[in-house]
């Protein structure tokens, strides 16, 4: 038996590795493909949006790597957009015939709690049970380890991590990505892998033959109705002199960075909630375009749960301007499922616009470079009957931005064409006082029939989700605020250059005043009483709520940490003295546990 296993050890040397990389969004999953083949061979600073397969040698033997796209670490697999699910079972059969380990990467600075156990282990589950089996989690960046073992770390960590560890049979590493040539840990973790193989008597992941069909036929369904919607576009342009535009959209759409985009410019902030209706102009390929940023409403809250300013300011914006807009475009992000409560939520904040806003609106999805190849048609195909009926609504009017590349002025020419293709059919978008009457006389009869409806007091529930939501974003905000302090602090001088969500004026605006609220805040610092506090807040409100901002906190937190990770690459001592601290006590702040 001895002599079979110095053989076996001795063919594997020889036998190409294959690992696939999993893990959610800024997990260091480039990074450390980078770290692995000595060359930076997947970009940094831009997010995975296909499967890649990278082969070469690595310490004398040979290896291959599948990059795959992040899902968001808060979020459910429901939440996950189809076209991402099935790019994960995509990822696995690039590595033919099949991966000897899938390398789970979980960056150590951020507290694991239940929310990412479960994503994690809903998105492997993806591949089928016997996944767990080739799975190895691997730890990266150690901002905040310090002189603590790998295994401290995981006892600190609770009941959520360890149950993901012993999920996949106590198989755990430890990399750091921020070096491309540190040999010693590179051969580590080939012997990790190495033992994988042998343990599992050199056998490879094979992922059920049913799941590939199924997702082949998936695919090409989506593939002939996506060429057909592209058929159905008119390729008809109409020039106005000047366009006016309105922007709409649930809350982290990217409706602020839509419309800098637009405009090329920074004009609005989108490193905190729009709170009331701002527009911004400039010239856009020789013509002048003026752009209003209105308020968000919730992804997951029905429209009764909006405060009543919100729905005040969009009202005001859009409707009792002098100027009426052009066309409204309704910002959706193309990287999260939209699901039947999704299209429920945009029908009714819709209604607030009268039935005739759906002949003025473009739906812009944002986030465009996480669809990498993928062509916006097979999104819209890919999710399904609840996101089809919204383009439908729309007449089939679409356009999808990627708001990481400004620098792309061809999106903004293509939009500007749509937008008078609208104006040449519908001219104006404008509500006389007849049907606005009859609009708000509706919006009551629905206000009024959730509140018989619903458990308890509506106004008061919508109250305290609006304070709430206004807490913890300024809670956040304070908190990113000091890090970036420590940081220059530590650096002398040197500037930091904020993540794109984060400003250097970060106080965040209070939106209710006497124009626009119909309930007025507590004061400052005032804590609500209990009862009532765990009356509003249980239950369903309490999910939704968050939900919502599960989205806010992943994205500021993700952007943060890139640029933290790349300051601390190229300053390793400074960043292991008192910094490090300060991140954890960042992470640790964005669990609100006391609700």
């Amino acid at each position: 038996m001895l002599l079979f296993f110095k053989c076996l050890s001795l063919v594997l040397f020889f036998v190409e590795f294959r690992a696939v990389v999993f893990g959610g969004k800024f997990s260091g999953k480039s990074s450390l493909i980078n770290s692995v083949f000595g060359k930076n061979l997947v970009p940094n600073n831009k997010r995975t949006a296909q499967c890649k397969k990278l082969q070469g040698s690595v310490c004398g033997r040979k290896l291959t790597l599948v990059d795959t796209p992040g899902w968001w670490k808060h979020f459910p697999l429901s939440d996950t957009a189809e076209f991402l699910k099935q790019e994960l079972v995509e990822g696995v059969s690039l590595c033919h015939p099949g991966p000897h380990v899938v390398l789970l990467v979980i960056e150590i600075d951020i507290p694991f709690t239940e929310k990412h156990r479960k994503a994690a282990e809903d998105h492997l589950q993806l591949l089928g049970d016997q996944i767990w089996t080739y799975t190895l989690v691997l730890f990266t960046r150690s901002f905040s380890q310090g002189d603590r073992t790998i295994e401290e770390h995981i006892e600190n960590e609770g009941e959520a991590l360890k149950w993901l560890i012993e999920r996949c049979g106590n198989r755990y590493h430890v990399f750091g990505n921020t070096a491309l040539n540190e040999k010693s840990q590179v051969t580590q973790l080939l012997e990790k892998i190495e033992d994988i193989v042998e343990r599992n008597n050199g056998t490879y992941f094979q992922i059920d033959t049913k799941i590939l069909e199924k997702a082949a036929e998936w695919k090409k369904t989506v593939m002939t109705k996506a060429q057909s919607r592209v058929l159905k576009l008119q390729q008809k342009t109409h020039l106005n002199k000047g366009l006016r535009i309105t922007l709409l959209g649930w809350v982290i759409a990217g409706k602020s960075s839509a419309g800098n985009t637009i405009l090329n410019n920074t004009v609005f902030a989108n490193d905190r909630s729009t709170v009331k209706c701002q527009s911004g102009c400039g010239e856009v390929d020789g013509r002048p375009v003026t752009v209003l940023d209105t308020p968000s409403w919730f992804k997951y809250f029905p429209s009764q749960y909006s405060p009543a300013w919100i729905k005040s300011e969009i009202f005001k914006g859009v409707c009792q301007t002098v100027t009426s807009p052009h066309c409204i475009l309704l910002v959706i992000p193309a990287d999260t499922s939209f699901k039947e409560d999704q299209k429920k939520v945009i029908q009714e904040n819709m209604s607030l616009l009268g039935e005739q806003v759906w002949g003025h609106t473009i739906v812009l999805f944002t986030w465009g470079d996480i669809l990498g190849d993928l062509t916006i048609e097979q999104h819209i195909e890919s999710e399904g009957e609840a996101l089809q009926w919204v383009v439908e609504k729309c007449e089939n009017r679409y356009h999808v931005f990627n708001n990481e590349e400004r620098e792309n002025r061809v999106q903004v020419t293509e939009l500007l064409q749509k937008i008078d293709e609208v104006v040449a059919q519908n001219s104006l978008f404008q509500l006389n006082t007849q049907t606005s009457g009859r609009i708000h006389a509706r919006q009551e009869e629905v206000d009024a029939q959730a509140q018989i409806t619903d458990e308890h007091d509506l106004q008061d529930v919508v109250q305290f989700v609006d304070e709430e939501w206004r807490r913890r974003d300024k809670e956040l905000l304070r908190r990113v605020s000091e890090v970036k302090k420590d940081i220059k602090a530590v650096r002398g001088d040197r500037s930091m250059d904020s993540p794109p969500y984060l400003s250097e004026n970060n106080e965040t605006e209070d939106p209710v005043d006497e124009e626009v609220s119909q309930t007025e805040p507590e004061p400052a610092g005032t804590v609500l009483d209990e009862q009532k506090s765990t009356l509003k807040l249980k239950g369903q409100i309490k999910e939704m709520l968050d939900q919502e901002w599960s989205r806010r906190e992943e994205a500021i937190m993700g952007r943060f940490l890139e640029v933290l990770s790349e300051l601390r690459c190229g300053e390793q001592q400074i960043f292991n003295c008192k910094l490090p601290h300060t991140v954890l006590s960042l992470s640790n702040g964005f669990n609100h546990k006391q609700f």
